[in-house]
């Protein structure tokens, strides 16, 4: 903030000037650097109004006293810097403003320099409005940067420490301590998406005790480094459910125990021993592992059996379509309850009873249905197209768990390590099932990152969040995620089309999540080529029992 001040402090004693011959265009005084004077002089000294300028473009005019700029005036730098205000002594004194190449300046000035109050605005958008000394940030101001990010509270020397609050474009804040520009002691942090971190900071993160809570009323209070929780802690989870014990990099780690708030279907209320990266470790996690996944794993291939045993053939004359719904992710009932309400539906108003099935990871249905495996997943794609007419009847696969910015759809039972689903290996098993006409549905974090591998000319495509973008609502104790809700529950019934109910579910989910105040919306995406909406409008008409009507137009 170094101000362009040359030639400002005038000699306090003129007294070798050369005199000129008073006229309307003559300057009165030529100064020894070659400047010229056109105003009174008193004693030899300019005094009173007159007006400086110099070959250069410098340019002063105003007041003088004594031979220095003195009181209101204007002056213009060689560079094209204008200031326009109050001097003293030959530089700028009390209120004024500056106007150079890359910042303005409005305030008080002293000495020639930004000192007292003032409003700088610079290049790139950036501004700053307080106090200032010395041409530096002092006590109590506002900063905003080119982004849009905002420091308010307290400056020592330029930087922001002290006091404060900070408030980040997208929503974030945070209230307390700083120590050049990053929280530092004491202080309340917000995050975009309303989770809230208190305690100690250093460095910019929470380290030591603290707290943390999010919307949903899950909160901790325990330890933390790096913002992760680390050391001892206690989880309570909104549902009821309490970990109390070790932390390390976020996750339960050492001695603890889990207490559920109602009994599992096993009968056990707690977990106890030593955890490990969020799981029960060694002994403890074998002697402690729920029956339900022994009674799970023996019962895959009986289980498995009687789904593709009940699964009808094609009803000739018909374009068939064939429902598979996949509940990827097991530790939230979620995901299960929406593949039972897609089917329930599926198989009421669009003809798939008896063409459906489900395979999903739950707790509390593992006699019910075949877990979501990469190999259930395949042999069941493999049995539906075995039963359907490949080139002419539709396939309804619908995805829904927890997605990994690498584009993985999340499978795991309680219990069990399961490998998760790439997007590319899901574009590879639906090209073995050589199933030509699909829709596929993923309601997964980061699922657009499934549209490129499996896109083609006869495959509708239908994601709940961008390649980069979360989606919301996957808690233990919802019925649907906000995508499965807008889409299928919401939207889907009285549609024209599976595209129709895409986009009224997209205006749901942006609405939605505004109200939560998510600042980075998952913004669901589609891939809809013409020659499968074209075949889906033919499927559509023959649902809705208009096929005649839609053949002859």
């Amino acid at each position: 903030m170094a101000l362009s001040c040359a030639g400002l402090l005038l000699a306090a004693a003129l007294t070798t000037l050369t005199a000129r011959a008073v006229g309307s265009a003559a300057p009165d005084v030529v100064l020894p650097d070659g400047g010229r004077y056109y105003g009174a002089l008193v004693d030899g000294r300019l005094q009173g109004k007159g007006r400086l300028e110099w070959d250069n473009g410098e340019r002063y005019e105003g007041g003088f006293d004594k031979g220095r700029m003195s009181g209101a005036g204007r002056y213009q730098g060689a560079t094209g810097d204008i200031y326009e205000g109050n001097f003293k002594d030959g530089l700028f004194d009390g209120k004024g403003k500056l106007i150079g190449r890359n910042e303005q300046y409005a305030g008080d000035f002293s000495k020639g320099q930004y000192a007292g109050y003032g409003e700088l605005k610079m290049e790139g958008g950036r501004k700053y409005q307080g106090q200032f000394a010395a041409n530096r940030y002092q006590g109590k101001g506002r900063f905003e940067n080119a982004d849009g990010d905002v420091y308010e509270g307290e400056f020592d020397q330029g930087e922001f420490s002290g006091s404060g609050i900070y408030k980040s474009r997208d929503g974030a804040q945070h209230e307390g301590g700083f120590l050049k520009w990053v929280p530092n002691g004491p202080g309340k942090y917000t995050d975009a998406r309303g989770n809230v971190y208190a305690g100690s900071f250093s460095n910019g993160e929470l380290n030591g005790p603290g707290t943390w809570h999010d919307k949903k009323g899950n909160r901790y209070e325990g330890g933390f480094k790096g913002w992760r929780f680390a050391g001892q802690g206690n989880y309570h989870y909104a549902n009821g459910d309490e970990y109390k014990g070790g932390f390390a990099s976020g996750l339960f780690e050492g001695e603890g125990v889990f207490t559920y708030a109602s009994p599992q279907k096993d009968g056990r209320s707690r977990d106890s021993g030593k955890w490990h990266l969020g799981s029960l470790d060694g002994k403890t996690k074998a002697n402690q592992t729920p029956a339900n996944v022994e009674t799970a794993l023996y019962n895959q291939r009986a289980l498995l059996d009687k789904a593709y045993a009940a699964l009808l053939p094609r009803e000739a004359g018909r374009i068939n379509m064939y429902l598979l719904a996949v509940g990827g992710d097991g530790s939230q009932e979620v995901f299960r309850r929406e593949t039972e309400f897609v089917r329930k539906q599926f198989d009421r108003d669009y003809g798939t009873q008896g063409r459906s099935m489900i395979l999903t990871n739950s707790r509390n249905t593992v006699n019910d249905y075949p877990m979501a495996t990469l190999t259930s997943i395949r042999e069941s794609l493999k049995t539906i197209a075995a039963r359907m007419d490949k080139e002419q009847d539709i396939l309804f696969l619908y995805l829904t768990s927890h997605g990994s910015k690498t584009h993985e759809f999340s499978i795991g039972q309680n219990g069990m390590d399961l490998p998760n689903l790439p997007a590319a290996e899901l574009g590879k098993l639906l090209k073995e099932s050589g199933i030509r006409w699909k829709v596929v549905v993923v309601s997964a974090c980061y699922s657009g990152g499934f549209i490129a591998p499996l896109k083609d000319e006869r495959t509708l495509i239908i994601t709940a969040a961008r390649a980069d973008r979360t989606s919301f609502g996957c808690a233990d104790e919802n019925d649907f995620t906000y995508f499965g809700r807008a889409f299928f529950k919401e939207s889907l019934p009285g549609a024209k089309s599976f595209d129709d109910a895409f986009a009224n579910a997209r205006v749901l989910v942006s609405k939605w999540e505004k109200e939560e105040g998510e600042e980075l919306q998952s913004e669901p995406q589609i891939a809809s080529p013409k020659a499968i909406r074209d075949y889906l409008q033919r499927w559509w008409a023959q649902v809705k029992g208009t096929e005649a009507a839609a053949a002859g137009k």
